[in-house]
Parts: structure tokens; C-alpha cells; sequence
């Protein structure tokens, strides 16, 4: 799905055209992903672009997931 929607936010596809985007990405998975994907330089930024087309706020994502009772505060840690 990170392929996807790399792609996506690349401009390869347009976010109606999601559902396409997933299934080429899984017809074209070749095992090498991770290498696929960190061989991109701007990939942060196509993700980022990617989920603002799908309606997904990273930064609002990013809040939730810091904010979560299951995410502990590293400043209250104990050993």
C-alpha cells in the first residue's frame, strides 16, 4: 500500500483511481520494496502528498497516535 500511495502523491494516479494504484502496486511486487521505496528521495514528501489526496491528515494522524494511553511518555518512563 506504501507503494500505492507513493505513487499516488507522485501524480501517477489520481485518488479516484486508488483501488488501481493498490492493485498494480501488488501485481508489482517483486519482494524488493523496502529497496524500491528507500531509493526515492522525495518519499516523505510523496506519502505526505499521497494521504492529503485520500483525505488523511498526517499531521492529525501523528497527534492521535502520540497522544494514545497505549503510547507511553518517555518523560514518565521508569526503569
Amino acid at each position: 500500500m506504501l507503494v500505492a500511495l507513493t505513487w499516488l502523491g507522485r501524480g501517477d494516479y489520481e485518488a479516484a483511481e486508488w483501488e488501481d494504484a493498490k492493485t498494480s502496486a501488488a501485481e508489482r511486487d517483486n519482494g524488493a520494496v523496502a529497496r524500491y521505496l528507500t531509493g526515492i528521495p522525495l518519499l516523505g514528501t510523496y506519502l505526505e502528498t499521497g494521504a492529503s489526496a485520500l483525505g488523511i491528515s498526517v499531521t492529525d494522524e501523528e497527534t492521535a497516535m502520540m497522544s494514545d494511553d497505549q503510547n507511553p511518555d518517555p518523560a514518565r518512563a521508569t526503569n
